[in-house]
């Protein structure tokens, strides 16, 4: 039996499909800063996903300033989490 884990990350699924950058986004590019696995690129202030990399930590979506990055359709019903 194959474990959930491994068919969520076997590397044939695309990991960003749910993630999406709405037009509040500003381009500061905080997301790709603090991504601990660098999937994040900036290209002429838009961001782009290296989806060989996101692990799905979601730490862009909850450091983004103007809570632009969403993960599917209800995103912004569940908000942010805002480390102290």
């Amino acid at each position: 039996m194959q474990s959930i884990g491994k068919r969520i990350y076997d590397g044939r699924t695309r990991r960003t499909s749910n993630l999406s950058v709405e037009q509040t986004c500003i381009g500061c590019g905080l997301c790709a800063k603090k991504c601990p696995v660098h999937a994040i690129e900036m290209q002429h202030k838009h961001l782009v996903w290296v989806k060989d990399r996101c692990v799905m930590c979601l730490g862009c979506l909850h450091r983004c300033p103007t809570f632009a990055i969403q993960c599917g359709p209800n995103t912004k019903r569940h908000g942010q989490y805002l480390h102290p």
